[in-house]
Formats: C-alpha cells, structure tokens, sequence
C-alpha cells in the first residue's frame, strides 16, 4: 500500500507539469531523492495522510440520502408498494425522478470538485513551504514531456532535470 501511495505521489507531481498545464514544480539544486520524496509527503498531506478516501465516503453519503429521501411512497400513493417496512427500513418505489436525480448528481461532483480544488491547493502549499517554486514550462519542454510516458522513470527524470536547474527555475518562475 504505501509502494503505491508513493507511486501515486510521484505520477502526481509529474502530473503537475502536463502539456496542458504547462507548468511543474520544482527546486534549485533539489536531488532526485528528495524532490521524490517531498513529493510523496505533499501528496501525503493534500490527502489528509492516505489515499483520498474520506472524499469518496463524505459523497456516498449525501448521495444516497438525496436518493432516498423521496421513497416514502408519496409518488406511488399512499397504497403503492414505497413505505416504511417493518423495521423502520425505507423501502424504494418505482422510479426515480430524474430531476432528484439530476440534482444530486450535480451536488456530488460539485462536493468532488471542491475536495480535489482542497487537496492540490494544500499539495501546492506543501510543496512551496519545501521551497519548490511552480514554473512555466516553454513549448519545447511541454512537446518533450508529452512523448514520455506518465509516471515512467524517464518523465520523471526529465521533470526533475529542469526543475533542479536554478536557470530554469528564475527564468520560468510563476
């Protein structure tokens, strides 16, 4: 598990230097040891210390209670199968309605959007109390790390080439 979460770390901060992004973190002079380990350990802290599992579990739950909270029977009529089972156990009656639905599905992966804007924004601040700065990186940069793998030892070993260098880093600082 944490072989993973460590390789998961390191495809994470290679991922923050994507062609799209154009941009990537790195730190004057930073050995590759370091630079993977910092990044491992900011990846770490932006997931509140372990894989992001409280996001998934706090999104379940508002979902299925948006889900169930409109199975009492009331669609179906006070005669139709929806109720309360034996037990206090909600028992769901035919369809859902598609707006309930709709509504709740917005709500979950805007809750989504909110943890992951949280977790790169304490990953970010992480990185920046280790003294790595971001950098824009130029076309030809962008062009070269788009032909490398994602997470293989070669794209992370061209990341780190250019975010080691002081000349880059000053040039290119954000």
């Amino acid at each position: 598990m944490r072989i993973t979460t460590a390789l998961i770390a390191i495809a994470a901060l290679s991922a923050c230097a994507t062609p799209a992004s154009m941009t990537s973190w790195g730190k004057p002079g930073v050995s590759m040891t370091d630079y993977r380990l910092d990044s491992a350990q900011c990846i770490i802290e932006g997931s509140g210390g372990g894989p992001t599992q409280g996001a998934d579990a706090s999104t379940s739950k508002s979902g299925d209670s948006n889900q169930t909270s409109d199975t009492s029977g009331s669609r179906g009529g006070t005669n139709g199968p929806g109720g309360i089972a034996p037990g206090g156990a909600i028992v769901y009656s035919g369809s859902a309605n598609p707006e309930d639905a709709n509504q709740a599905a917005i709500q979950q992966r805007a809750q989504e959007l909110s943890a992951k804007r949280a977790q790169k924004m304490v990953m970010e601040q992480c990185l920046a109390s280790r003294g790595y700065r971001q950098f824009r990186l130029t076309p030809e940069q962008a062009a070269h790390l788009a032909t490398l793998p994602e997470g293989s030892a070669e794209r992370r070993a061209y990341l780190h080439s250019i975010g080691s260098d002081p000349a880059v880093i000053a040039a290119q600082s954000l």
